[in-house]
Parts: C-alpha cells; sequence; structure tokens
C-alpha cells in the first residue's frame, strides 16, 4: 500500500513528465536545450516538501523523462541528469537557506543558471567538445528570459491555481491510478546492449551510415517513434560547431571561418554514431526494462499518474495552463481512471526480425574493425 506521501512523490514526478513531454516537441537548435517548463511543478513545491522527497522526485523526473523520450541509454539522459539534479539542488538550496528573500523568480532564475552550465559541461564531456561553450551566451541568455517568465508564472498559479495551492500546502488528497505491469523481454534486452556495443567500437563515415539506417529500421521494428527534425539538427549543430575547430584540408571558407575537410568528417562521424546510440536506446527502452524494489513501484507509479494527466490533458480545452490544471484536478480526484476504456495493446515487436538486424549491426561493426 503506497503513503499519500509516496503517491504525491509519484504524482508530482508525474505532472513534470508531463510539462517536459509538452516541450520535448518543440524544435530546438541543441537536442538538449531546455525552456525548464518542467521545473514548474517543483518550483511550486520549493516550499512544502523536505529534501529528501524532494531529490527522489528529481530523479524520477530524469528517468522517467529517459523512458518517456526513449533516451535513458544516450548522451541525452546524462545531460538531461546533470541539468535536473544541479538545478533542483540548487533551487532547494536558495529557498532552504534564504526563505522568504527570495523569490521564486530569483530561484527560478538560479536554477536555470546552473543547469545550464551543468549541461554544457556535460554536453562537452560526453558530445560536442569544448566547442558547445560557443553557444553558452545563447543558452544562458535564453535560460535567463524563459526561467524569468516561468517563476512568475510559478507565483500566478500559486495564487489562483486550486490544485497548485493544494500540492504546495499539503493537502491534496490522491486517488491510486490503476498501474499497468510490462513484460520485459531479456533477450531484447542483450540484443540492444550488443547493438551499443558495436555501435561505440565501429569505425568509418561509411560503416556508421550503414548502422544508423539499421538502427533506425531497429527503432521503426521496437514500434518507436522516429523524429527526424532532432537528428536534422543535431547534425546542423555538430556541422556548424566543426567551422571553429578546423582540421585538414579547406573545402570552403566563410570570412574568417571555414569548413575543413577533417573537421567535417569528425562532426558527420560523430552526429552518426550519437544518432545511433539514440535509437539504441529507443529499442532498449521498448524491451520493458525492470527496475526492481521501491524504486521500482514509485517509478510505476509515477508512469501509471503521467498516463493518465496525458490522457486527460489531450481530451481538454482551453490554454496550455487551463488544460495542465484540469489535468491535474482529474487525476488527482480518479475522475479520469475509467476502467471500462479499452485498452489498447501495442502491435508486438517482431522478435526475429529486431535480432536480424542487431546482427546486421554486428556484422557492420566488426567489418570495420578488420578494414580500418
Amino acid at each position: 500500500m503506497m503513503s499519500q506521501t509516496e503517491k504525491k512523490i509519484a504524482f508530482i514526478s508525474a505532472a513534470t513528465l508531463l510539462l517536459s513531454t509538452l516541450e520535448y516537441l518543440i524544435p530546438k537548435p541543441l537536442p538538449f536545450l531546455r525552456l525548464g517548463l518542467a521545473n514548474l511543478p517543483l518550483l511550486i513545491i520549493l516550499d512544502g516538501m523536505s529534501f529528501g522527497p524532494f531529490f527522489i522526485i528529481l530523479l524520477l523526473k530524469a528517468v522517467g523523462q529517459g523512458m518517456v523520450n526513449g533516451t535513458l541509454f544516450s548522451y541525452l539522459f546524462l545531460i538531461s541528469l546533470a541539468g535536473t539534479l544541479s538545478s533542483g539542488i540548487a533551487m532547494k538550496g536558495a529557498k532552504k537557506l534564504l526563505g522568504l528573500k527570495v523569490s521564486l523568480v530569483g530561484c527560478s532564475l538560479l536554477g536555470a543558471f546552473v543547469s545550464n552550465l551543468s549541461q554544457l559541461q556535460v554536453a562537452s564531456w560526453v558530445a560536442y567538445g569544448p566547442s558547445i561553450w560557443i553557444a553558452a551566451p545563447l543558452m544562458l541568455a535564453l535560460g535567463m528570459v524563459t526561467s524569468f517568465a516561468l517563476g512568475l508564472l510559478a507565483e500566478i498559479y500559486l495564487q489562483r491555481g486550486t490544485t497548485g495551492k493544494a500540492l504546495a500546502q499539503g493537502t491534496l488528497s490522491l486517488s491510486m491510478p490503476p498501474t499497468e505491469e510490462k513484460v520485459p523481454h531479456k533477450h531484447l534486452l542483450f540484443a540492444s546492449l550488443l547493438a551499443i556495443v558495436a555501435i561505440l567500437l565501429a569505425k568509418g563515415l561509411i560503416t556508421l551510415a550503414v548502422i544508423t539506417a539499421l538502427m533506425y529500421l531497429l527503432q521503426w521494428v521496437a514500434g518507436r517513434r522516429i523524429r527526424i527534425l532532432p537528428a536534422l539538427m543535431l547534425i546542423f549543430s555538430l556541422v556548424v560547431l566543426s567551422l571553429f575547430e578546423p582540421n585538414g584540408k579547406v573545402l570552403f571558407s566563410m570570412g574568417t571561418l571555414a569548413f575543413t575537410e577533417g573537421s567535417l568528417t569528425i562532426a558527420l562521424t560523430k552526429a552518426l554514431r550519437l544518432l545511433s546510440l539514440l535509437s539504441a536506446s529507443q529499442s532498449l527502452s521498448a524491451s520493458n526494462p525492470k527496475i526492481e524494489g521501491k524504486a521500482g513501484t514509485l517509478l510505476a507509479l509515477t508512469l501509471a499518474y503521467f498516463s493518465l494527466l496525458t490522457r486527460s490533458f489531450r481530451e481538454t480545452k482551453g490554454s496550455v495552463i487551463q488544460r495542465v490544471d484540469q489535468a491535474l484536478q482529474a487525476t488527482a480526484s480518479g475522475k479520469n481512471t475509467d476502467k471500462t476504456s479499452p485498452i489498447v495493446h501495442k502491435k508486438p515487436i517482431n522478435i526475429p526480425l529486431f535480432l536480424f538486424i542487431v546482427l546486421g549491426v554486428l556484422t557492420a561493426s566488426l567489418i570495420s574493425l578488420i578494414v580500418y
């Protein structure tokens, strides 16, 4: 039996997932760039929740985002985790130390600043290299503007929104949503892990192009949605950043900047490897990896609340904020828990085809290690 505190943790985490999903649909010049919408529930509960449960919400937010978006086993998860933990701890710490002396706007500004710096640093380690810091002024400026607006929105929502006020004061009574037990596919999990190893070891631009195509096919077979625009934006951002790291023969120049053969090859190789790993993460998520114990139970409850919030949001009308508030109220009260609704089952994964594609990825990687 879940306690009210545990249900509150899962409910707030699910609210961050809903807002994160809405933000994920907005095209961005860098795949990990965030406007910070998912921080709105965190700002609302800064005063009303102790650090322990608050930290658990931060972890559930990061892991839940990775599972919902299929990025849990990719470089994007590491960047997201760094931003989530650093901004959450900074906001909670500022509110704890300064109390009424700092507003939610101030906490939001601090959280965005710390989050952007953390994400840039991790991005430079795992994906982009030092050239990513060229984007720092744009990210920090955008972060200050959006976090200021977000802080104001949190202040207004606490004053006018019934659900937000009840959450902040700890008076919101939460119903228990129905949870769905998904069967883990261990053989698909193992095959996806093998594919990740093959991607990391593969050499050569042509080999990685072939592997990327195979991984997108694998993602489609796994029943995960393929989004082309983020992939194009990733390639574009890496190619643009290659202008600032000339290497080898100059192909053409624009003033003081030049596209060089070596830097373009490195940028495209890095982009294809990252895209392949992202597809592998999507495929791995489709295998329904199971987390045991209390952590797994909390995560399952979070995803159950998120499912109801998403359904309610789609069924409501009005502004985005009005729809979010209505979805929160309906899910908290259990009004949208209709057990008579038909359950839509996803098309089963073609396991033989899944394994055959992974075999193709392993073969391509092995051949590249022999040839190069």
